[in-house]
């Protein structure tokens, strides 16, 4: 989802202005509002940015950034003149932690992952907390397009359990799949597609089902 729209919702559910919303974040009434009225995903937002919007919405960046257009997200800020003291962006360190790589996961109607890794991904540190636990597995079929595309690497905070609406990797009856995770009204749970061609999964109740971890990025391989 937009993150525009995510705060357009917010203010409207709890009845605050621009300005409001803009001093509970941190950021100009004017951004607000670029944000808002950007349907078409121009803008991209820092994660420092994120974070200080997550925060105004109650809840943390990991969930923010889960359910955001992944086109909105800059992994870095636009590099800038040094000045005075600062480090040029040439003499910035990027340091990477090891995120092991599991088989292909289902992008699709299912498929079976041996869990053993078979490679390990370098994921920068300001992506990722030191207190979580990461894996990550190439994305195979193209039920989840267009936010995660066959071939990239998605990488999964482990958890075992996960809020309506997030996207993650779950086992079902012994397969495994990256989908959307909803709970209807009714009580009845179903994994969801981005990929409109494809049909929901329901989870029955004698289903063998688990939670492998939460969506945290996708990776693409250049």
């Amino acid at each position: 989802m937009r993150i525009g729209q995510m705060i357009k919702n917010y203010r409207d559910e709890h009845g605050l202005s621009m300005r409001a919303f803009a001093h509970l974040s941190g950021i100009s009434p004017s951004y607000v509002s670029k944000l808002e009225s950007d349907t078409q995903n121009k803008l991209s937002l820092t994660l420092p940015k994120i974070a200080q919007i997550a925060q105004a919405l109650g809840m943390t960046a990991d969930d923010l950034l889960a359910t955001m257009d992944d086109t909105q997200i800059r992994l870095n800020p636009k590099p800038t003149q040094p000045r005075g003291n600062m480090l040029s962006p040439e003499r910035l360190q990027i340091h990477l932690n090891t995120v092991p790589v599991y088989d292909p996961i289902s992008c699709g109607t299912g498929k079976w992952v041996d869990e053993q890794p078979i490679d390990y991904l370098g994921v920068p540190d300001t992506m990722i907390s030191k207190a979580c636990h990461y894996f990550a597995n190439p994305a195979y079929g193209d039920s989840m397009e267009p936010r995660i595309l066959n071939g990239d690497y998605i990488v999964f905070e482990q958890t075992e359990s996960i809020a309506p609406g997030c996207i993650g990797a779950f086992s079902l009856n012994g397969e495994y799949f990256c989908k959307r995770f909803k709970k209807l009204p009714d009580g009845s749970m179903w994994l969801f597609s981005e990929n409109p061609r494809y049909d929901p999964i329901p989870i029955q109740r004698d289903d063998d089902f688990r939670v492998l971890g939460k969506y945290r990025m996708r990776m693409t391989e250049n």
